[in-house]
């Protein structure tokens, strides 16, 4: 039986970000992948979201389902930044079942087989068990042997150069993790979105197990539950940017980013 609403963990949170322009720009177009999604095992109670400066602006849904803030500004600006903050109901529990595109069994550009994947998994996996049980392998595996080391990679950096140097942030921890249950034949998506204690976005999979997407976060060697709170999913990170944007003007620009999740139940 399902839980009510009210025995639902409620979080409070807030997604802040401040970009800075040394010079004015304008025609800036962006797209916004920041609002957390409602589906079977979240819900969305409050919600208040402020783009500023405003312009022309509209939702729209992307092809993976995503909700996609998308807007113009023509007027020269020297700043740009949204807020997006209110409480969500998580029940990880309450996931439903569902089909799953083939699209998640496959490889991509950020997750694609080399040597030193090969290598690992081939010391990893574990030949006849169940796919849950392959699963916790890789993810434990990763954790013991990846150095969590913020610098030492970038968005554009695949699963097997990180692998290949042995360190990396929680976008190359999903990715090797992605790659390695790829190949073992399990369905494997990327997740964008934040969680209690992380102070900025973070990034986790979610792996399609009898009928039902679970959540794996192999930075923190744990399942995801009722502490994380989804705004995007994908086939990687590509899929899943969650600001993103163009401008005309010879600027230097510089980024803050504010993150806040916290159990109010």
């Amino acid at each position: 039986m399902r839980q009510k609403e009210e025995d639902m963990k409620r979080l409070k949170f807030i997604n802040r970000m401040e970009l800075s322009f040394d010079k004015p720009v304008s025609g800036h177009a962006y797209a916004l992948r920041c609002i957390p999604r409602t589906d079977s095992a979240q819900k969305i109670e409050t919600l208040l979201s402020r783009v500023t400066p405003s312009g022309i602006s509209k939702a729209v849904k992307d092809g993976f389902g995503n909700l996609v803030y998308t807007g113009s500004c023509a007027v020269p600006h020297t700043a740009f930044g949204y807020e997006i903050k209110g409480t969500a109901l998580v029940d990880q529990n309450r996931r439903e079942r569902e089909a799953c595109h083939p699209m998640y069994r496959y490889a991509t550009l950020l997750t694609g087989w080399g040597p030193c994947l090969e290598s690992f998994y081939e010391t990893h996996k574990t030949a006849g068990r169940a796919a849950f049980e392959m699963a916790c392998s890789f993810m434990q595996a990763i954790y013991d042997e990846f150095v969590y080391a913020p610098g030492a990679t970038d968005i554009h950096t695949a699963a097997e150069t990180a692998m290949a140097q042995g360190k990396g942030v929680c976008q190359d921890y999903t990715h090797i993790f992605l790659a390695l249950c790829r190949k073992a034949g399990i369905p494997a998506r990327y997740v964008a979105g934040m969680m209690i204690g992380e102070g900025a976005t973070h990034a986790w999979a979610e792996l399609y197990l009898d009928g039902v997407w679970r959540g794996f976060d192999p930075t923190h060697n744990r399942f995801v539950d009722d502490v994380y709170i989804k705004l995007a999913h994908g086939r990687d990170y590509r899929d899943c940017i969650l600001e993103r944007g163009t401008f005309w003007g010879n600027a230097v620009q510089k980024q803050k980013i504010y993150v806040s999740v916290e159990d109010i139940t």
